[in-house]
């Protein structure tokens, strides 16, 4: 008995205690065990429900008193009863709505985590509750591209609940120049171009993409060699005695005219560099090459157009190809050039190439029929030759050198000699070409003169990829007829200068019963035009072409 009366003290002095505890710390920890649940969340979920239900029915329930409340008596007024009863229902509905919103509010966090905190009041003391997930003793493995799977997911999580830098820190981390290149953040600015700009930028890159293709060829190229100013056949031409307007053929540039003695030259305005200086005075010095060869063909003044850079000219320039250093147009009388500041004598050599084109081409077109009239061969062959007159130096240029030290041979189809040559005696003899032992390295056959002198012969030897073999025949043709002795002699000059003439102009024609010239309905003398074969008779005494090459291989072995 007496440890029966122990035991109930000892209850209710632990009760008393627990009474007087403070509530807010006091805490009710609940844990719950599944065998086997399927995930985490589906036990918190359901756990949550149980614990829901739970509080409701406790809210609802009303709260019992620790100590009986005296009830009042009958005697006393009616109405603190009433009021007694109305706070009560109102304690009930505020219990009723606190456990209905921390329910709510317990669910969401379960959703969001692994653990539910919340706090209780029940029975007008505060309960704290906490709620773990039970982990799975035998978790199941995953498959590796399920875990590849569940990784990229838990990156993208881990990226998106990243804090995004503000505006702020974006200016600072792009202009810090501490920072290493990859960790900068490069801004992509969008120009707000028109539609000719973006045509035109086309352009300028499909330019700059055939550059690099030329650029490649040109690396395996001997020599770089100019585009025949044949194939510039311009369908404008400006009209004679009217001021000359550069934007009409060439618009979208600024230029800027000056004059020089024989030439009217136009620069394009720079945006951004320096210009080379002097650069009429190169021209001046190509005219005044030509001038000591072939004064007979010198014309009026030449316009030339001066772009600021590589890149103007072929953005700007219809005919420019990419590995070009110029473009001349003769029945227009103009040349094309671009600055390139360090490489004056190179301008030089390819001007006096160019101004040779449109002097020849106004000298066989003298009756500015529009028509390129002079022969192929005799045109590239003159240019190369004066191109190679205006290097510095006493013994010419590369096509010189070229000339002294290669093995270039006849065709292999007349290695056994085929032409016949007449004697000082007046008999017909076989011709034996001389065995050129000098130059023993890789021969180089040229073309049967009579087959080189037709008008397609250069895009054939462009198709077989032998365009330099045929400038470099061409070449010494032309100084065979102008200069065999390697200078500017006059007697040579004489017959070339009458070559020429026939090829461009003929001879009068007269009449052969009176003697007189012949002349048309207008009063203008009529020539009589003369093959290239009469020419050559005419002025050098080369009855027939085979004759002409004979006499050619005769000056080539003496070299």
């Amino acid at each position: 008995m007496k440890k029966l009366s122990l035991g109930l003290v000892l209850l209710v002095s632990f009760c008393t205690a627990w009474g007087q505890q403070d509530p807010s710390t006091r805490s009710i920890h609940v844990s719950t065990a599944i065998e086997e649940p399927q995930s985490n969340i589906d036990l918190l979920r359901k756990s949550l429900q149980q614990s829901s239900t739970q509080i409701t029915g406790v809210a609802s329930e009303t709260p019992r008193p620790r100590r009986q409340q005296p009830q009042p008596k009958p005697e006393e007024d009616p109405s603190a009863a009433e009021k007694a009863a109305a706070a009560q229902q109102e304690a009930i509905a505020a219990a009723q709505a606190q456990a209905a919103q921390m329910a709510a509010s317990a669910i969401s966090a379960a959703n969001s985590s692994g653990t539910l905190d919340m706090p209780l009041d029940i029975g007008g003391t505060s309960v704290q509750t906490v709620v773990e997930p039970v982990v799975n003793a035998h978790p199941k493995k995953l498959s590796p591209a399920a875990a590849k799977e569940l990784a990229i997911v838990k990156q993208k999580k881990e990226e998106a609940s990243k804090p995004k830098p503000t505006s702020l820190e974006q200016d600072i981390e792009n202009n810090n120049s501490l920072l290493p290149a990859s960790a900068k953040v490069k801004e992509k600015i969008q120009p707000d171009t028109s539609a000719e700009e973006q045509a035109a930028d086309a352009e300028l890159e499909y330019a700059v993409k055939m550059l690099q293709q030329s650029k490649q060829q040109a690396q395996s190229a001997e020599r770089r060699i100019q585009p025949p100013a044949a194939q510039n056949k311009p369908s404008q031409v400006p009209v004679a005695n009217k001021k000359f307007d550069p934007n009409a053929f060439r618009p979208n540039v600024t230029w800027i005219p000056s004059k020089s003695t024989h030439f009217d030259i136009y620069t394009q305005k720079r945006s951004s560099g320096i210009s080379s200086s002097n650069m009429s005075m190169t021209f001046e010095s190509a005219y005044q090459t030509l001038r000591r060869f072939i004064p007979w063909m010198m014309s009026a003044r030449v316009r030339v157009f001066v772009y600021q850079d590589h890149t103007s000219y072929l953005k700007y320039e219809p005919n420019a190809r990419a590995w070009s250093r110029a473009v001349a147009y003769p029945t227009r009388g103009e040349i094309v050039v671009y600055d390139e500041p360090g490489k004056t004598q190179e301008l030089k050599e390819v001007f006096t190439h160019e101004l040779t084109h449109i002097f020849t081409q106004n000298f066989f077109d003298s009756h500015k029929t529009g028509r390129i009239m002079t022969p192929l061969w005799l045109d590239e062959g003159l240019a190369v030759l004066m191109e190679d007159q205006a290097y510095n130096g006493s013994r010419g240029g590369p096509w010189a050198n070229d000339f002294r030290t290669l093995n270039f041979q006849r065709p292999r189809s007349q290695n056994v000699a085929q032409f016949r040559s007449n004697s000082m005696f007046g008999r017909a003899t076989k011709f034996q070409p001389p065995t050129n032992n000098k130059h023993r390295g890789k021969p180089q056959f040229f073309i049967p003169f009579e087959q080189f002198m037709q008008e397609d012969s250069l895009q054939a030897a462009e198709g077989r990829k032998k365009a330099q073999d045929w400038y470099f025949q061409a070449y010494t043709m032309v100084r065979f007829l102008l200069n065999p002795a390697g200078g500017a002699s006059p007697s040579n000059r004489m017959q070339f200068e009458q070559f020429t003439r026939l090829l461009a102009q003929g001879e009068p024609l007269r009449n052969p019963s009176t003697g007189f010239l012949v002349k048309d309905s207008r009063g203008q003398i009529v020539y009589e035009p003369y093959s290239i074969e009469d020419a050559l008779g005419r002025a050098y005494r080369y009855g027939t072409i085979e004759n002409f090459e004979d006499n050619f291989w005769r000056w080539a072995d003496r070299r």
